[in-house]
């Protein structure tokens, strides 16, 4: 088994939890990294601290699976597995039919993503150490869910980093079809686990969505960068007075169109519209009760999420409800949401009060030790 030496006091983080070692916390490797990812830390004065899968090419250079000293084999991994599938069964409700089952580091199972939607399984492998062992977590999940097809998304550009080509394909059975027909809060609809966005769907938005439902009685809703049409479903099933759905893939929108006649939504309550959303924010004159803004991530400030909120806030009516996301990562923080909301504020000429905060279900757990773990986020905003 590989060896790495921690230069000194580098061995703080781990100790307290976080489960990433970077590579310019290492002093030196004693063994081959073609013996295999698996790995055991020790620090400057030679102290056992963890063990994890290594990698060369990573700025993440540990990935770490346990500061025990137990054997790392297959058994270990299907406790961590079985942990992670019987926190869901608890936590998921009965009518929903699609969530994660293993969120990687929040499960102790680094660059492991294991998505259930019905009676198929997507996996994504993030990292060399997951990839290598790739055949004995498919044969784990075989065991634990027979009958079931296992699919790969690892088609992720992420994995370029780990000196990993994407991938994308059948792991186990055959799907007689891309599209699988689930339900979320009781909802049906499909999803496309073949070419959709990640593995299909954006799973980590199902209790934001439930919040809608629950506020969309007699409302006319603007559902911008709206995919599948999810989040418009969960509106019109509560009561939604009207919908405009504003996406500009084809192919989202052509699924959002069988959602519709699916659940026998009448056409004339919800709008497709296929437009880039700044253009259609722009050209718009109508003005809505709440409006959905879920943009994609944004790059290194808040410029982009700051126009599209301010955008946004002008078409919202008197008392109006701005649901608003981002995804959180290294080039955009929490700070920079609150910032872009300021100052859509400011452009706007209206008050901006913050109601409550938009976050990832309880199938998308945390260590509260990696904070870097969270990347949902948003709130609910009230425009005077």
């Amino acid at each position: 088994m590989l060896i790495v030496k921690l230069k000194p006091k580098k061995e703080t983080p781990v100790i307290h939890g976080h489960p990433w070692i970077f590579s310019g916390a290492i002093d030196k490797i004693q063994g081959s990294p073609e013996e295999g990812s698996l790995c055991r830390v020790i620090d400057a004065k030679g102290k056992f601290i963890c063990q994890g899968f290594y990698n060369p090419y990573s700025q993440i250079a540990v990935r770490v699976l346990t500061t025990g000293k137990e054997t790392i084999d297959r058994s270990f991994f299907e406790k961590r597995i079985s942990r992670a599938v019987r926190m869901r069964r608890s936590l998921i409700p009965a009518d929903t039919t699609c969530y994660r089952l293993v969120h990687a580091e929040g499960d102790l199972l680094p660059g492991l993503v294991v998505d259930l939607f019905n009676n198929v399984l997507v996996m994504q492998f993030l990292c060399t150490g997951m990839d290598e062992i790739k055949a004995d977590i498919v044969s784990l999940f075989q065991n634990m869910f027979p009958g079931h097809d296992i699919h790969e998304r690892s088609d992720m550009k992420s994995r370029s980093s780990e000196g990993l080509r994407p991938l994308s394909g059948p792991l186990s059975g055959a799907m007689e079809k891309g599209e699988i027909m689930v339900s979320e809060n009781g909802i049906e609809f499909l999803v496309d686990v073949l070419t959709g966005d990640r593995t299909g769907f954006y799973l980590d938005h199902r209790c934001n969505r439930l919040k809608l439902k629950s506020m969309a009685s007699g409302k006319e809703i603007l559902d911008l960068y709206s995919y599948t049409g999810v989040y418009a479903l969960h509106a019109l099933k509560g009561g939604a007075k009207s919908v405009v759905s504003v996406d500009s893939s084809s192919p989202a929108q052509a699924v959002a169109r069988k959602n519709m006649e699916i659940n026998k939504i009448a056409p004339f309550v919800w709008k497709h519209v296929r437009d880039d959303v700044a253009r259609f924010l722009q050209d718009d004159r109508s003005l809505y009760d709440i409006i959905v803004c879920d943009p994609p991530a944004f790059g290194k400030d808040s410029d982009e999420l700051e126009k599209i909120l301010t955008l946004a806030i002008e078409r919202l009516k008197p008392s109006g409800i701005l649901f608003s996301t981002t995804y959180l990562g290294p080039q955009f923080s929490a700070l920079d949401f609150y910032r872009a909301v300021q100052q859509a504020s400011d452009n706007t000429g209206r008050g901006i009060r913050i109601l409550e905060p938009l976050h990832e279900g309880p199938d998308f757990p945390i260590q509260p030790s990696h904070p870097q773990g969270i990347h949902l986020f948003g709130h609910i905003l009230y425009a005077d």
